[in-house]
């Protein structure tokens, strides 16, 4: 499957290019693109994987040490703005350059090491706040086609609205005038929407909500908003300005949640107020987790709370009202592009696919954690794992029995092929395939027919 998609999106050019000594630098992309969808280790399990004698008869090449691998990694990411360029116009063309919008996102990574200048703490969406990491910036083609077609590597302490600067600079040039960007309010200033607007492109964002927003939300009514989702209970009410359009929202079982979500938070309060009052009344020290637990910082405590003077449930009273804002339930989304609000509703929520595309990457295709220590290395490797799943996207797109299926399943569908290679007395070898099924069939039909 990897050999099929090479050769499609002409990877032999892009990528060959840049390496004109030793061996091969396809040979060594495609084998770690093999190894990225397969077992996945790290480059240096790449390596001796890619040195069993079976593989480098496949690609041709002779025994190589596990630096050359590295060294392959480097090159990647140092021409990696070239690379994914060509690609960019590789991929369009191969879906006919369609006139198409563009979802854009944002994530962490963890980095494994010190030596990268990229690897900083910061807020970390992989819950490992104790680890360096990396931002990763992703964008991709909406619906239907749903592929990635941007890729961005930032330090790990960047925001969100300071890489969609690089994010949306790498894709601006592929969209059509009137193209719509889509992101989440994380990455909502007036700087990016203005480079947008500047470009004659469209764009749907979430707003953050202000006490304006709030005079609105208070106005809502059954009869005079628009209800636009009977089920779920959602109402919509839109207001046009000079320069936007937002589009108010109100959903009974959003505020069903995020009432849930504020006692389970007003309960975890009071739990541990529970804790310091049992720790104060039989004169304990403080559980951890309240103390600060380092040799050279001196701290004296003097809690006291206020359980003495209500019981929990009047406790727990209180901190309901302290946690409940009056927001629960609603939410604001702003373009520049005026639609029904079911129509923005239904398009800020196909955001969806590139969260996918996030957990693909991190948890099937598995880039995480990353383990080289250049920054070149640090770009080359996630570029490696970017292109292995674009060949998954793509394989969704244009094979119809796997268009809805996970990128998990489509790798253990292929993984179950084996491939007997019996050696014949004049030299020759004869491969044998086996385990079949339908899914695997139907994604090597093409390989298949030419083997």
């Amino acid at each position: 499957m990897v050999d099929d998609w090479y050769e499609r999106l002409g990877l032999n050019e892009i990528i060959g290019r840049h390496k004109s000594k030793g061996i091969a630098l396809d040979a060594l992309v495609r084998g770690m693109l093999v190894d990225q969808l397969g077992d996945n280790f790290s480059v240096l399990q790449a390596s001796a994987w890619l040195n069993r004698k079976e593989v480098r008869d496949h690609y041709g090449i002779k025994a190589f040490n596990s630096k050359t691998l590295y060294r392959a990694v480097e090159t990647l990411g140092r021409n990696r703005e070239r690379i994914i360029r060509e690609l960019q116009d590789a991929v369009l063309e191969l879906l006919g350059r369609p006139k198409t919008d563009v979802l854009l996102d944002w994530t962490s990574i963890v980095y494994y090491g010190d030596m990268a200048k990229l690897a900083k703490y910061g807020y970390s969406r992989d819950h490992h706040p104790g680890e360096r990491q990396l931002t990763l910036g992703a964008a991709q083609l909406a619906a239907p086609y749903d592929v990635p077609i941007g890729l961005t590597v930032e330090a790990g302490n960047i925001n969100d609205q300071a890489h969609m600067r690089a994010t949306y600079g790498q894709v601006r040039r592929l969209l059509e005038p009137g193209s719509l960007v889509v992101f989440d309010r994380g990455a909502n200033d007036k700087e990016n929407i203005d480079r947008i607007e500047l470009d004659d492109n469209d764009y749907l964002t979430a707003k953050k909500l202000n006490s304006s927003d709030d005079a609105v939300f208070h106005t809502f009514s059954e009869n005079s908003w628009e209800r636009i989702d009977a089920e779920d209970g959602v109402y919509a009410l839109k207001r046009t300005f000079p320069s936007r359009v937002n589009y108010y929202f109100f959903s009974e079982k959003l505020k069903n949640d995020h009432l849930k979500s504020r006692r389970r938070k007003a309960e975890r309060l009071l739990a541990e107020a529970v804790a310091i009052q049992k720790s104060l009344d039989h004169g304990k020290k403080l559980p951890k987790r309240f103390r600060i637990n380092n040799p050279l910082v001196d701290v004296r405590y003097d809690y006291q709370t206020r359980l003495t003077e209500m019981d929990e449930e009047e406790a727990l009273r209180l901190l309901l009202e302290d946690v409940i804002d009056g927001r629960e339930g609603c939410f604001c989304l702003t373009s520049s592009r005026d639609m029904p609000a079911a129509e923005a509703l239904r398009l800020y929520r196909s955001k969806d696919a590139i969260e996918k595309l996030f957990h693909s990457l991190k948890n099937e295709v598995e880039i995480k954690p990353v383990r080289v220590w250049t920054e070149d290395a640090v770009y080359g490797v996630l570029l490696v794992g970017f292109i292995a799943q674009l060949m998954i996207s793509l394989t969704r797109y244009f094979v119809k029995p796997v268009k809805r299926m996970s990128t998990k399943f489509i790798i253990d569908a292929l993984k179950k092929l084996t491939v007997t290679v019996v050696s014949a007395g004049n030299g020759l070898k004869k491969r044998f395939y086996s385990n079949f099924n339908e899914v695997n069939r139907a994604i090597l039909a093409d390989f298949l027919s030419e083997t």
